[in-house]
Formats: structure tokens, C-alpha cells, sequence
């Protein structure tokens, strides 16, 4: 009887299936679809810094809880792009350091070309990534 020593490779994890991405104008507002008919995410064609959808709103409550004088020295991170509603108007209203981390690169370009995210620069990171995997390696502390 004969042994032989083999090594198993690892098994790389399949890449997920993305949803497709596609975008819908509706009047002055334009809106992200993500392999649905569904709203993900929204802009004002006029005013694309503000944020337009009400649930999206409501995300920015913590402003309540903050020092004004202090908000310029925070660092947003959002997991998952949507419509870089929050990513913009972070960056752009409040003058803070933005970074968002996204799994779908279609979304990223998606963003910069339809929805008026401005490309990275000191106060703006966009990262192509697994928002959980990314986590992982770097926890908040």
C-alpha cells in the first residue's frame, strides 16, 4: 500500500453575484436601482448635495447629539454606497473626512457619473471592498 502526500489548495471564496445597476429619472430626481425596480438611493438633479430621500435623513440624527464646533474634526464611514447621498453631503456640507467602502464596483461608477460623486481627494475615500471583511481589519477602538 502506497501513501502519497498531497496539499490541498484553498478554496477561494466565489465572487458574489452583484445585482445590475441601473437608474431612472422621475422630474428633478434621479434614483438607483440595484437589480430591481425598487428606490435604492436618490439625487436632485438641481441640488445633488442635499439629501432628498426622508430615510436617508433620518441617518444623519447623530448631528443632534454633536458639537457643531466639532463636526469638521469627525470621520464618516459608511458601508455601502447607495446613491452617495450621505458620502456628498458629508463631504460637501459638512466638511468632514468621508470614506465609504463598496462591494459593487458598478455602484462606484454608477456614482461618479450619474449621481455626481466627486473623485477621491483628502476628505473623500472610496473604497472597493466587503464592507464586513473590512470591518473585521479594522475595528473601530
Amino acid at each position: 500500500m502506497s501513501t502519497q502526500a498531497t496539499t490541498a489548495r484553498p478554496r477561494r471564496p466565489a465572487a458574489p453575484v452583484l445585482p445590475e445597476v441601473n437608474f431612472s429619472d422621475y422630474g428633478n430626481v434621479r434614483c438607483l436601482h440595484l437589480g430591481t425596480e425598487w428606490v435604492q438611493g436618490s439625487m436632485l438633479l438641481d441640488q445633488p448635495y442635499d439629501i432628498e430621500l426622508e430615510y436617508v435623513q433620518r441617518m444623519m440624527a447623530w448631528l443632534l447629539f454633536n458639537d457643531p464646533a466639532k463636526i469638521g474634526k469627525k470621520h464618516a464611514m459608511q458601508l455601502g454606497l447607495g446613491a452617495a447621498a450621505l458620502t456628498k453631503f458629508c463631504r460637501k456640507k459638512l466638511k468632514i473626512c468621508t470614506t465609504a467602502v463598496e462591494l459593487n464596483p458598478q455602484v462606484i461608477s454608477a456614482c461618479r457619473f450619474l449621481f455626481k460623486l466627486p473623485p477621491d481627494d483628502s476628505k473623500l475615500r472610496i473604497v472597493l471592498a466587503d464592507g464586513v471583511d473590512r470591518q473585521r481589519r479594522c475595528p473601530a477602538g
